[in-house]
């Protein structure tokens, strides 16, 4: 097992944006049929936006289980539906404490400091993703904030470990 870091990350999304022409999407369609509960879930919590922020936020989730992939060295088991609930539950009780915070106080602390460690992978996956900074105001709010959601509650859930056993 290799350590989640950011050489993992770079060198996983060098590999993906480097995928010749369709198989970035046949990988996506395999990992989505794989991953139905993690579907499900990135296009309830997308549902309100447009097209392009649903896909975006399936392309994140993708390159997250990448990098978990590639950390582990085989595909990860389908991850369990009430997992995910359990996980977004506790990330919504997390964001309360932040209600009426100024939104700057809220970035710094989940950028989190120092070195890159575990933490700090949800933000640098968006910082990525968004090819710079994601504090840029380039950047709408409110997707930035549901993509953050997204990633903490399933990396979150991830953590957790349990997964449900392969399917006959």
């Amino acid at each position: 097992m290799r350590a989640i870091d950011q050489s993992l990350v770079d060198a996983v999304w060098r590999e993906i944006t480097a995928y010749p022409p369709g198989r970035a999407e046949d990988e996506a369609r395999a990992f989505l049929e794989r991953q139905p509960h993690v579907a499900a879930f990135c296009q309830v919590l997308t549902k309100e936006f447009d097209a392009p922020v649903q896909k975006a936020a399936l392309g994140l989730t993708f390159l997250l289980f990448k990098i978990l992939e590639a950390s582990l060295g085989t595909p990860f088991p389908a991850l369990a539906q009430h997992r995910i609930q359990e996980a977004y539950e506790a990330t919504a009780e997390w964001i309360e404490q932040w209600e009426g915070a100024d939104p700057r106080i809220f970035l710094r602390s989940v950028q989190g400091g120092g070195e890159f460690p575990h933490p700090n992978l949800v933000q640098y996956l968006l910082t990525v993703f968004y090819g710079g900074d994601p504090e840029s105001v380039d950047y709408d709010q409110e997707v930035k904030a549901s993509l953050f959601l997204l990633l903490k509650t399933l990396g979150d859930a991830l953590d957790l470990g349990e997964v449900e056993p392969p399917s006959p």
